[in-house]
């Protein structure tokens, strides 16, 4: 019996493996029915495997991708806001906004300000964490071979799921630290951290082709350890993309 769920759970990981390469191949032109059906599953049970899996749910990824994209589009070339929301599947401007701010962090002008801000003005260790009855030891292990060169910026902060999708409920940026002490988050239980070159460039910052990213073993509690390993998001098996602004916690 264990032999068929292992076997079962390989088919099953297979399956969404393909999936995610018809999502990211064209986010824009597809629904969860679309990638349903190209597994062979119904959408029921395709979106319980996908959402156990990812810890977000296979609608909200093909959002995620969308507007990864749309990031892109805004900080690469000239278009407007509109032919960016509709080149990346929206028919409507504001719901395009509205999707935009609340899974990035700012809305899409204001992302292109922000880059141009950033290309000046590289962010400085801040924080903006919050008072909590009990706290955490987190140890930042950022492998040199990653290419991370020098004492890197690190954004470590509490979201509401496993997913770097809007912005953190509370966070820091440090450099030159081994190890942190946060104080705990109710109703954002998942730690995730990201590592960047203090001097990279403003898409690099905002929407890196390859993050280097950690997430905390989860659920914490106080008074514990953990190690944040970071690693690229390819070899981690973090497939949801970078999506939040975190260079706009700044000025917050």
């Amino acid at each position: 019996m264990t032999g068929l769920t292992n076997a079962t759970m390989s088919t099953a990981d297979t399956l969404l493996t393909s999936a995610l390469g018809l999502a990211r191949s064209r986010p824009e032109d597809l629904t969860v029915a679309d990638l349903a059906d190209h597994v062979g599953y119904s959408p029921f049970h395709f979106s319980r495997l996908f959402t156990h899996r990812l810890g977000i749910g296979p609608g909200r990824y093909l959002t995620a991708l969308r507007i990864d994209r749309a990031k892109r589009l805004l900080l690469e070339d000239t278009e407007s806001v509109i032919d960016v929301a509709s080149a990346v599947g929206f028919d409507s401007l504001s719901s395009f906004s509205r999707r935009f701010s609340a899974t990035v962090g700012v809305a899409p002008g204001r992302l292109r300000r922000l880059a141009d801000r950033i290309s000046d003005r590289p962010p400085v260790p801040f924080s903006l964490l919050r008072p909590a009855a009990g706290s955490v030891r987190v140890d930042l292990d950022v492998p040199a071979a990653l290419g991370v060169r020098g004492d890197p910026h690190i954004w470590v902060g509490w979201f509401p799921q496993p997913a770097p999708i809007g912005l953190p409920r509370s966070g820091t940026l440090v450099s030159g630290v081994a190890s942190i002490d946060l104080p705990l988050c109710p109703g954002a239980p998942h730690l995730l951290g990201f590592a960047v070159p203090q001097h990279a460039d403003a898409m690099d910052q905002l929407a890196p082709t390859e993050p280097t990213v950690a997430v905390a073993p989860g659920p914490l509690r106080a008074g514990s350890r953990v190690t944040l390993s970071f690693a690229s998001a390819q070899s981690a098996q973090r497939p949801v993309p970078l999506l939040t602004a975190l260079p706009s916690l700044c000025s917050r």
